[in-house]
Order: structure tokens, then C-alpha cells, then sequence
């Protein structure tokens, strides 16, 4: 637990100490009394009995402890077995486990292109802190706490970032400790006007932590015993203190007069009060807990998902206990006075090798029949409710279990059923995330005012530093400037998780990447386009597909070159069959010659001044060039044709 700003390892200016009494504080001033503190602390624990007995007993459910003491003296009388298959715990893992791969990290998308660089470094100022303080130290504990309590959450903190400046921090809220206005019913607690935690402490160590109260302490530490939620460990911890001295300290934070304020209190003190040193980015005050809710019932009452798990988790424990004893239990059926003693006749007819003696002319038998069809009963009830704690969530199909004959449609629906049923709570948890985010960015950019650095990632995986608020000299102007100025940027950014965005860009991207993959020529510059990445990734990737100008101007260069060496080697073979020609005149040709001449003559010279007066790109470049190929392979054709005319022409004359 962090106390406010004491443990956060940040003082607020507008933070006050406060002695003993209530004398300088005026209810309608600037900050609640140390009566309305303590008594907002004391509605909670006098509306919210039955959600902590909930709470307590389903903790102890997902941790296998699911005999009470009772129960277990009972088995213990009848030589039951007690059996414990803790299937909750498993659903609780695998939920966790589930909700852990899905990658959702944060990303900053800007309204207009002008605050695309800016979203950019938002995006990664966000994820680094999301990554080092928060993700994998803190994460799978508060699903843990939500899926079994039904509430989780993170407490905000500035921290010394030991270079003089304010860092951004995190605590995981523990539920033992936290506590809220019962009147609260939403799911995200945006509805509550005060929360806080409380926690017992040694009053060696609440004097450290305040040292100008340490006498007003000591002579307190018989008010703290009636602020408790007597939570288990609380209670163990207590058995094993001695004679040390505790006091229970209370951090409240609660909504006043348009914003939020917060105060830390014992029995019969407040010992430090101020005004909230968080905002949104609206500028309005917010809450240092931020939470989240699992399910809420009828009554107001969060609870997780351990409530509709008990009755057959207790069925199965019951069950497979019941089986087992009558497995290793024999009926015997007897006229009184067949056996010279009963006990000796029960223990060996249960032994392997047992040999039950009975009296002469008497009638005994075995109960076999009806002992197999009570277990066979209680085994199919076991089945039962084995299949009603694993369907639910996380179902075998996801992690293929009794998938080795289905199609892969098959698959598909069975997973999607799984993840289904956990679908508020997860829509819960992604709302709740996002809320992080825009909490984060807005810490940023408020307290990070000195120069730093953060470590991302590049394209090739290869971390490096990325400046924040550097000073720099400009050497055009010689002025300082500020490179990367976080809180300076002034853009409108959105905060989303990256990878779960769905919209009509991805959709096409989408769409047409399953096109690509069946064949279809899909210009690559349109998919670089759609694709989810940033903007300064996609105009660099653009920027290796452009050609080369003066490689592009090498190439029409050559197919000029060919032209003309076409051209002419066209003429040189028009001169050679000239004679032939002329000869073939006599016959009646000549005429017909003549005009396919002239038409090869007005096609060159159409095309050679299209080639000329052409300026357009690599496209009609290669169009150009396929097109004199064929012309090409046309005039080398039409010109053997026109020599073997020639050549019987002249044959023909000659005879």
C-alpha cells in the first residue's frame, strides 16, 4: 500500500499536515472533516458485509480450500476420504493465462495528418511506461483479484525518477485494503464519490513515515481497532505480532467542491490532506485508484467468477469423495447371529485378501450390485459437473483438447464460444486499459519536463533511445530549441489498443491481402497504405518502391536506342530488296510493293515521333518497348516475305 504522497516519494505543495482534533477544519471549507473521513470508511464496512464474506470465501475456493472445518470432522468420523479437485483454481489460471495473450498495447492515433509525428512519440512515450512499470508485474495479479473478488485495480503514483525529476509509478491495489462509496454500481466506479485503502501498520513505522505525529501515535493506538475488514491474512498477521503496538492508517480520496481531494487519517487525526496532483486531459481532477469491475449482482454487490463456480466445484469434491468410499466400502447382507463379531466380518470383507467367517446354517451375502449402481450414479453427477466448470471460458477447444477429428470451421466456433462467455469481462478490462492510457499520457505530459530518454524498438528489433525534451542549438539561427518537447505537444490524440482496432482501412487491407495470396495483382503500394502501421514506417517503405530518376531516364534512353537501331536496320533491308523490287515490276508488282514500303515507312515515322514527344514513366516505357518488339518481329517478317517475292520476281523475268 502507498500512502498518498508519503510512500509515492512526491509532495504536493497543496499538501498539509494536520494536527490532533478537528478545530481548524470548517465542514464547508476546503476539505472534508476527520468526521466525515472516518465515517465514509465505516459506510463501506457496514453496507458491504456480505461482498467481503463473498470475497473472503472465494479466495479461500481459489486457492483449494473448499472444506470447512465441519465438514471435514464429518468425513473423518465416517472414514471418508476428503478429496479436493480444485477445478476453479484451473479456470482462474486459464483466464488469466487467456486474457495475458491478448496483445493489446497502446497507441496514440491522431485526428488530422498535421499530428501524425506527434502521435508517434505519444505512442511510444505511453508504451514504455506501460512496459516497465506496469504490464508484467502488475497485470496478470489485478485479472487474478478481478476474476476471483470481482473488482481489480492500479493506484497511481509520482515517484523520484533520481535524476530530480517526477516519474510515473504503480501499485497494484490490494482488495483486503481497498474500499468505496457503496452506493456505487458501474462497473468502472466513475459513479463513486470517495475511495481509499486502509492497512494496519506497527506504530514504529507509521511514526517513521510521520515523525512530527510520532507522540499524537503512540497514545492513539487504542482508536485504530474498529476501522478492520478482518480479512484473513489481516487476522493471521495479528495471532503473530506479540505485544508490538499496530495502528490502522486510512487514505482517502473523495470528491469535493468540483474536484478530488484526498486525506490520510488514523482514529483520531488526519496526519496529511491536499488536493488531487492528477488530471485528465480536460484538466479536471481525477482519482489516483483506477478500477474495474467483474460482475455486479442485484444488491450493488461485485463478485467474480468463483460465485457460479462453488456449487459444482462442491459436487465435484463431494462426489468423487462419496465414489471412492463406497469403492473402497462392502455391503454385507446377514441374518443376526451369523457373525461371532460384526467389526472383523466390515474389515475383512473390505480387505483385498480378506476371509469373512460366518456361523453355520446361517444366510450371508455380498451387496455388491447395489454399492456398483450407487457409484456408477455418483460418477455420471461427477461427469456432470466437471463439464460445467471446464465448458465455461477458456474451453478445452483453445487449448485443443478433443479437437483431433473436427473441421477447422468446427474449431473456430468452438473457441470463439469460449471467449465468448468471458465477453463483459473482457470488454470491462479493455475499457479499463484504455483508461490507463489516457491516465499515463496525461502524467506525461504534465511531470515530464526534464530532458530523457526512452528505449524502443526499430524495425530490425534493435533497441534504441529516443530523446525527449533535448535542448539543442540551431545552427541556421542560433537559438535553443527543444526537440521533442512532450509537454509542449499540443495534438489531439486518441489512445486505443494498436492491435485490436477495427475499422474500414483494415477491413480493405484485409480483403485485399486474401486476394493477394490467391493470385490476384495486387498493387503493393496500395497494401503498404491500408496496413496498420505508422505513418513515418509507411512513407519510408513507399520510398524504396519509387524508381530511380536518373535510372529511369538510362532506361528510355536505351529503348531509344533500340528504336533507332530498328529503324535503321529496316531501311538497310529495304534498299537491299530495292532491285529486287524494281525487277519484280515487270510482272505486275512493283505497285503493290510500293505501298507496303510507304506503310512501313509512315508507321516508323509515327512511332519514332511518339518515342520522341513521349514523357511519361516507367509504365509507358515498357509498353513502348513491348510494342517495338513486335513491330520488330512484324518488319522481319513482312521483309522475308517481300525478299522471296523479290527473289521469284527476278527468277521468273529471267526466264
Amino acid at each position: 500500500m502507498a500512502l498518498s504522497t508519503v510512500q509515492s516519494g512526491y509532495s504536493d505543495s497543496r499538501a498539509t499536515g494536520a494536527s490532533a482534533g478537528n478545530a481548524q477544519y470548517d465542514p464547508g471549507e476546503e476539505y472534508w472533516t476527520l468526521d466525515e473521513c472516518k465515517q465514509a470508511y465505516l459506510d463501506y464496512l457496514g453496507s458491504k458485509t456480505e461482498e467481503i464474506t463473498e470475497q473472503q470465501n472465494a479466495r479461500r475456493y481459489r486457492h483449494g480450500v473448499q472444506w470447512t472445518s465441519k465438514q471435514i470432522q464429518i468425513l473423518n468420523s465416517r472414514g471418508q476420504p476428503v478429496i479436493t479437485y480444485n477445478r476453479i483454481g484451473r479456470k482462474i489460471d486459464s483466464i488469466v493465462g487467456l486474457v495475458d495473450r491478448f496483445k493489446q498495447d497502446p497507441k496514440a492515433f491522431p485526428n488530422t495528418n498535421r499530428d501524425e509525428a506527434g502521435a508517434e512519440l505519444a505512442t511510444a512515450s505511453v508504451r514504455f511506461v506501460f512496459e516497465e512499470g506496469l504490464k508484467k508485474k502488475h497485470l496478470p495479479f489485478v485479472t487474478d483479484q478481478c476474476a476471483v473478488d470481482g473488482y481489480g485495480g492500479i493506484e497511481l503514483k509520482l515517484v523520484d525518477d533520481g535524476k530530480g525529476g517526477i516519474d510515473v509509478g504503480f501499485s497494484a491495489v490490494l482488495n483486503d485494503d481497498f474500499f468505496y462509496d457503496p452506493t456505487s454500481i458501474l462497473y468502472d466506479f466513475s459513479d463513486a464519490n470517495y475511495m481509499g485503502v486502509g492497512k494496519w501498520l506497527f506504530l514504529a513505522q507509521a511514526q517513521r513515515m510521520f515523525p512530527q505525529f510520532a507522540s499524537l501515535l503512540a497514545s492513539a493506538v487504542e482508536y485504530g481497532s474498529s476501522l478492520s475488514t478482518n480479512p484473513d491474512r489481516e487476522r493471521k498477521w495479528f495471532d503473530t505480532s506479540g505485544g508490538r503496538k499496530r495502528i490502522r492508517l486510512v487514505e482517502v480520496w473523495y470528491k469535493h467542491q468540483d474536484g478530488w481531494c484526498w486525506s490520510i487519517f488514523t482514529g483520531s487525526m488526519k496526519l496529511m490532506e491536499g488536493k488531487s496532483y492528477f488530471q485528465n486531459d480536460k484538466g479536471e481532477d481525477i482519482c489516483r485508484y483506477r478500477m474495474f469491475s467483474c460482475a455486479i449482482d442485484q444488491d450493488g454487490d461485485r463478485y467474480g467468477f468463483v460465485r457460479n463456480q462453488i456449487g459444482p466445484q462442491d459436487e465435484i469434491n463431494q462426489r468423487r469423495s462419496k465414489a471412492l468410499h463406497e469403492l473402497n466400502s462392502r455391503r454385507i447382507k446377514a441374518e443376526d447371529g451369523a457373525f461371532a463379531d460384526i467389526e472383523v466380518a466390515r474389515k475383512e470383507a473390505v480387505r483385498p485378501d480378506g476371509v469373512v467367517l460366518y456361523q453355520k446354517d446361517f444366510q450371508m451375502e455380498f451387496d455388491d450390485a447395489t454399492r456398483l449402481q450407487n457409484m456408477e450414479g455418483n460418477l455420471k453427477f461427477l461427469e456432470e459437473a466437471k463439464n460445467e466448470i471446464e465448458n465455461f471460458g477458456p474451453n478445452p477447444a483453445l487449448i485443443g483438447q478433443g479437437l483431433e477429428y473436427k473441421s477447422g470451421r468446427a474449431i473456430s466456433l468452438l473457441q470463439q464460444a469460449g471467449i465468448t462467455e468471458l465477453g463483459p469481462f473482457i470488454i470491462n478490462y479493455r475499457f479499463w486499459k484504455l483508461d490507463l492510457y489516457r491516465c499515463i499520457w496525461c502524467i506525461i505530459k504534465k511531470y515530464w519536463t526534464g530532458e530523457r530518454f526512452i528505449r524502443i524498438s526499430d524495425d530490425d528489433n534493435i533497441a534504441q533511445l529516443v530523446p525527449l525534451n533535448q535542448v539543442e542549438v540551431d545552427p541556421s539561427t542560433g537559438l535553443v530549441k527543444i526537440i521533442n518537447a512532450i509537454g509542449q505537444l499540443d495534438v489531439d490524440i486518441i489512445m486505443d489498443e494498436g492491435p485490436d482496432e477495427v475499422n474500414m482501412m483494415a477491413d480493405a487491407y484485409d480483403t485485399l491481402g486474401a486476394m493477394a495470396t490467391q493470385g490476384a495483382n495486387v498493387p503493393p503500394q496500395i497494401l503498404i497504405e491500408l496496413a496498420p502501421l505508422a505513418g513515418s514506417k509507411k512513407k519510408k517503405l513507399l520510398s524504396y518502391m519509387e524508381p530511380d530518376p536518373q535510372e529511369a531516364q538510362l532506361k528510355q534512353q536505351a529503348v531509344m536506342i533500340q528504336l533507332q537501331q530498328g529503324m535503321e536496320d529496316l531501311r538497310k533491308t529495304m534498299s537491299e530488296v530495292a532491285l529486287n523490287i524494281a525487277k519484280a515490276q515487270e510482272i505486275g508488282q512493283g505497285g503493290a510493293h510500293g505501298m507496303i514500303e510507304r506503310e512501313f515507312d509512315r508507321r516508323a515515322n509515327l512511332e519514332a515521333e511518339a518515342v520522341h514527344q513521349s514523357g511519361e514513366t516507367q509504365k509507358h516505357e515498357q509498353k513502348m518497348t513491348e510494342i517495338a518488339a513486335q513491330d520488330l518481329t512484324k518488319h522481319a517478317d513482312h521483309r522475308r516475305r517481300l525478299s522471296e517475292m523479290a527473289t521469284k520476281a527476278a527468277n521468273g523475268g529471267a526466264k
